[in-house]
């Protein structure tokens, strides 16, 4: 593809021009594309914690994904403070520690995502890892054999970024932690969104209430639940969202805070790519969701599934047409009916005719859907 201003180009390339203004310049076309460039101390990185499976063609038998995050550091600050003033202003945050938050979690989608970046990573102390470059959303994603072991099944290690000297440590989210699944036992995957987090995704305005001015809170009961199901299963945990990678520092400190740990998997898309992330929740979420499951499947074929979810979305669709493809797999799949959001949307989405067109073909021994996750108590027992 040819660039805009040819000559212009050449000339700002010989330009020692900050990081976030080159990086504009790139997303025009003005300036061609970056060759892979070492992370540099100007940036902030977040590494995703993951989930390890075996392999037979890695030295140590196993290999994970690694997704890794890059940003401009605070070049979205200035229109973050802007937007969390308005946020007041207009009554979606109320007091200082709201507004504070506002500006926080609207940063993460005002910083200007950097392409071409590569980092190395300290795994377990067995060895580095290269990650990288990262695509023009400013996310690497590499599926790599591990260094060292032995490793066995439920066992977590951590692993550090090498950052460059200057680096702002507490910015980055530069340690992780891999935890490893063997191929046999119990694997769940859950949803976030009014599954296990009141979000009131149906509710837009409550939706950017709860997403930016609120603190996170857990959906009554749940976190018990969660705590009796890995107890009874000792699973491999998955986290599976339409929300993009922009919210994964809150969605992982309140995961670590309320549930069992695991990997948690977002949606590779930013407001810098399409009008805005509720885009991300309503936009082709059951295709996104089917993908990620079948993947999951087939990352771990022995295992025995659990899906979870609720009747905002697709989930019920999503999960059923899982099972079709691997019936042998898919043990359970649960689903959180939501009331009291949008009474009028609500009326299609609880009805007793979604569902049964959603699960046609699926056994009623395999899902159910429940109000409170207490329900679910004798069910958890039958299958431990």
């Amino acid at each position: 593809m040819a660039y805009v201003l040819t000559k212009g180009a050449t000339a700002l390339s010989s330009l020692s021009l900050p990081p976030f203004f080159a990086d504009i310049l790139r997303k025009f076309k003005i300036l061609p594309p970056l060759t892979d460039t070492p992370l540099l101390a100007s940036d902030t990185l977040w590494l995703y914690d993951n989930v390890a499976y075996p392999s037979s063609e890695s030295p140590s038998g196993w290999y994970a994904e690694f997704i890794a995050a890059y940003f401009a550091a605070n070049t979205g600050k200035d229109v973050s403070k802007v937007v969390a003033d308005i946020c007041e202003k207009l009554g979606l945050a109320h007091g200082d520690a709201a507004e504070k938050r506002v500006e926080e979690r609207v940063q993460t989608f005002m910083d200007i995502v950097v392409q071409g970046r590569t980092v190395e990573v300290d795994f377990a102390a067995q060895g580095r890892v290269m990650l990288g470059p990262s695509s023009a959303g400013g996310i690497s994603i590499n599926n790599l054999a591990l260094p060292g072991g032995p490793y066995r099944d439920g066992e977590e290690v951590i692993s550090t970024a090498i950052l460059p000297e200057g680096s702002n440590e507490r910015k980055s989210l530069a340690t992780m932690k891999t935890r490893f699944a063997g191929k046999t036992g119990w694997g769940v995957v859950s949803d976030i969104d009014d599954t296990i987090k009141v979000t009131m995704v149906r509710d837009r305005i409550e939706l950017l209430k709860h997403t930016f001015a609120l603190e996170p809170e857990a959906v009554a009961g749940t976190p018990a639940l969660y705590e009796r199901l890995n107890a009874a299963l000792q699973p491999a945990w998955f986290y599976l969202s339409a929300s993009p990678y922009n919210l994964y520092t809150m969605l992982a400190k309140f995961v670590h805070e309320n549930y069992p740990q695991g990997q948690i998997l977002l949606r590779e898309m930013s407001w810098q790519e399409l009008e805005g992330f509720i885009v991300s929740l309503t936009v082709g979420t059951q295709k996104y969701k089917e993908g990620e499951l079948e993947r999951l499947v087939k990352h771990l074929p022995e295992r025995k599934w659990v899906f979870i979810g609720d009747s905002t979305q697709t989930d019920p669709e999503s999960y059923a047409t899982t099972y079709r493809k691997f019936p042998n797999a898919v043990k359970r799949i649960f689903i959180r009916v939501v009331e009291g959001v949008n009474r009028l949307e609500e009326r299609r989405l609880n009805s007793k005719e979604r569902f049964e067109k959603a699960f046609n073909g699926v056994p009623t021994t395999v899902w159910r859907t429940y109000k409170d996750p207490s329900e679910l108590d004798r069910l958890v027992a039958e299958i431990a």
